[in-house]
């Protein structure tokens, strides 16, 4: 599982409200460290407050909070630059499992407009991305989990994950999106699903036909799921600048938390 996460950390309201589903998701992960992480952007203007000693100060505070609630190890580093390029090296550096960021944009209608932190790491992060948005009214952690695929071997590391969270006692849903003039492809992904609900009883099956993006937004308002994983596509220079992916457009517009996995 993910054992070692970073944890990028803001200071905002929401960023404090995402993070109360934090302790279910890193239970449910089996995390056993957390390093936070905050970046001084010193290419904006600072606030007075906002220096190296303040930031590690904070930092330790709620690294001893979440120690002390959650029972695992917290670190703390401050770093200076570009959020989503630092907190990618230091992730490479510390060879971490994976990333979590807060996602304060998540709405259907801002998905072009996913331009934070949590999108420059969508794009080009090597590592999982586990996207956690605002959320009024979280899923349950008890909640099922969901794994969204489109058949290609950019998914096979995330439905290698949903398996393992599976062999627990957890319920789980595999969803398919396939256009309405099937393709050659689509036989062997519809018999690798049928594969994986036959390895796990507890896992229901959802093959729909239409734009991916739509009808894997609707399952998600209509489970609620605790976790919806999807697979990342390699990064390359191009993908970094262009957002067009689907697991890039459910991360923006998604009400429950996502984890990317490269």
């Amino acid at each position: 599982m993910l054992k070692h996460l970073i944890l990028t950390v803001d200071y905002t309201t929401a960023w404090e409200q995402a993070m109360e589903q934090l302790p279910g998701l890193l239970q449910l992960l089996e995390t056993e460290k957390i390093t936070l992480t905050y970046v001084l952007q010193t290419h904006k203007r600072l606030h007075p407050d906002d220096t190296e000693g303040a930031a590690t100060e904070r930092l330790r505070r709620i690294g001893e909070q979440l120690s002390q609630s959650l029972g695992i190890q917290a670190e703390t580093q401050v770093l200076k630059g570009f959020v989503a390029q630092e907190v990618q090296a230091l992730a490479k550096k510390l060879d971490a499992d994976g990333v979590v960021a807060c996602n304060r944009s998540h709405h259907a209608a801002k998905e072009l407009f996913f331009g934070n932190t949590a999108l420059n790491l969508a794009r080009t992060t090597k590592v999982p991305l586990l996207i956690i948005p605002v959320q009024d009214q979280p899923a349950s952690a008890e909640g099922e989990l969901l794994f969204a695929t489109d058949g290609s071997k950019a998914s096979f590391n995330a439905q290698a994950l949903f398996e393992q969270l599976m062999s627990g006692k957890h319920t789980g849903r595999v969803v398919w999106v396939h256009s309405a003039e099937p393709e050659a492809a689509d036989e062997a992904t519809e018999q690798r699903i049928n594969d994986l609900a036959e390895r796990h009883p507890g896992v229901h099956r959802n093959v729909l036909i239409g734009r991916p993006v739509d009808q894997i937004l609707q399952t998600i308002t209509d489970t609620r799921p605790a976790l919806t994983i999807m697979g990342k596509r390699g990064s390359t220079p191009i993908q970094e600048i262009m957002i067009g992916s689907t697991t890039e457009h459910i991360a923006a517009a998604s009400p429950y938390p996502v984890l990317m996995i490269p």
